[in-house]
């Protein structure tokens, strides 16, 4: 808006509720296929009593004189580069308009109070630790105002087996030297508690990896893997008898 000499600009205040922050802890497998979870949070909360108007029921709500009803205030200042106009939310009725005859005994007429509250969360799945998830108008309310926004941060715990790369479940599989020789069939329990055997292959290398297609973390892209990393571990002593059977196999060029 342009006043006087027409390099003023307009400011407006608005009222609104703080933002407030939480925290939650996820386990390994909440995180990945996502879950419903409740918080309570003690906040600035809209009174259940008057409903947020401040007055006690039934009273009546009289116009404010200091706006003239219009919730809000408006200065002209000016200065050698022209009028500015600025607007300020009424500080008497807190931009209602209206200021209630009789104030509410509950909420001292505020409209709000302090108060725990809980607040249900949609977890979504394939979510990552330290991520910040947004609820807009879950913060705190205030009178004549939007409610501020919540935010929630996530910690993710670890998994004893997995671990999470991008879509991807990692893991490493330790197996014998003679496994890694000559086969073997390992079973393998998903994050889902179902078991699957995997097939080993004879003559498999150290840090070689091995690909479970489509039981990775879930997302709108579709399912990541779960990979498997191969340790072949070696017998740190042998015995005689031991020794002797890879002395044949050195002979034959193993």
């Amino acid at each position: 808006d342009f006043f006087g000499g027409g390099m003023g600009r307009g400011t407006r205040n608005t009222r609104r509720g703080r933002d407030i922050q939480t925290e939650i802890d996820l386990s390994f497998e909440e995180s990945i296929f996502g879950i419903k979870k409740t918080v309570s949070i003690n906040k600035q909360s809209t009174c259940d009593i008057c409903k947020g108007t401040g007055g006690k029921v039934g009273s009546k709500m009289n116009t404010c004189k200091t706006c003239n009803g219009q919730g809000q205030i408006r200065e002209v200042k000016r200065s050698i580069l022209g009028s500015f106009q600025t607007t300020k939310i009424c500080g008497d009725c807190l931009g209602n308009g209206k200021i209630p005859s009789e104030k509410c005994s509950n909420c001292k007429g505020s409209g709000v109070l302090r108060k725990q509250k809980d607040i249900e969360l949609n977890i979504p799945s394939g979510i990552n630790n330290g991520e910040m998830l947004k609820m807009q108008g879950a913060g705190e309310d205030i009178q004549g105002g939007p409610s501020g926004d919540l935010y929630i941060k996530v910690r993710v715990m670890g998994h004893s087996i997995y671990k999470r790369d991008g879509l991807n479940l990692t893991m490493d599989l330790p197996i014998k030297l003679t496994d890694a020789l000559l086969g073997m069939t390992y079973n393998l329990k998903t994050l889902e508690g179902q078991n699957m055997e995997i097939k080993i292959p004879e003559g498999i290398n150290h840090n070689e990896l091995l690909r479970v297609r489509g039981k990775g973390v879930p997302s709108s892209r579709g399912r990541g893997d779960i990979i498997l990393r191969i340790q072949i571990k070696m017998p740190s002593k042998l015995s005689r008898k031991e020794k002797e059977i890879i002395e044949e196999l050195k002979k034959e060029g193993i």
